[in-house]
């Protein structure tokens, strides 16, 4: 169900686009591809001038290629816009400090860590966040699951809470009551 109408007249200010598309390769590994995009509808200053209405003001690509383990065996970035033209690219060939990285729980820890504050690019680090979740969607069939290991996605939402109905359904194993 999408959201009601709004509730007064608006008008168009800003759009931001961010993009996952997952793909399965032939050698066994998954590439995950990212995508962000920020635009305005109007001219808007940047430094050194003006945007045209339209353009990009943050262009950026992530790429991660991940084994069966969601271990990080390859990541690149590019930018292909940014307020600051070339200097925001610099940061890009950093991202390979991604590879050996497990995306589990943890991850956005590390990304923080890694890149947080002027260690990297704002917008990368906020495409690499979402691209760990998608990863585990795209992924999730072919994740080895063992018996004995509590799934990753419990208690990571009210949904699959280890107190609530749904984990005492499909994963009685793991169900807790909940503490009176």
């Amino acid at each position: 169900m999408p959201l009601p109408p709004a509730n007064c007249s608006r008008q168009a200010a800003h759009q931001r686009s961010i993009t996952v598309s997952a793909f399965a390769r032939s050698d066994g590994l998954w590439d995950l591809e990212g995508h962000l995009t920020d635009i305005w509808p109007h001219p808007v200053g940047k430094a050194g001038g003006t945007l045209a209405a339209g353009q990009p003001m943050h262009e950026m690509w992530l790429r991660l290629t991940v084994d069966r383990s969601a271990t990080i065996v390859a990541a690149q970035a590019a930018t292909d816009a940014g307020p600051y033209d070339q200097v925001c690219g610099a940061i890009t060939p950093d991202y390979a400090q991604l590879v050996g990285v497990q995306i589990s729980r943890g991850y956005r820890d590390t990304i923080r860590r890694l890149f947080g504050r002027t260690a990297g690019c704002t917008h990368i680090n906020e495409l690499a966040n979402v691209m760990g979740s998608a990863a585990m969607q795209a992924m999730w069939d072919d994740l080895p699951s063992d018996p004995e290991v509590k799934p990753y996605s419990l208690d990571g939402c009210h949904a699959l809470a280890t107190t609530g109905p749904q984990v005492a359904k499909y994963f009685p194993r793991w169900f807790r009551q909940a503490p009176k």
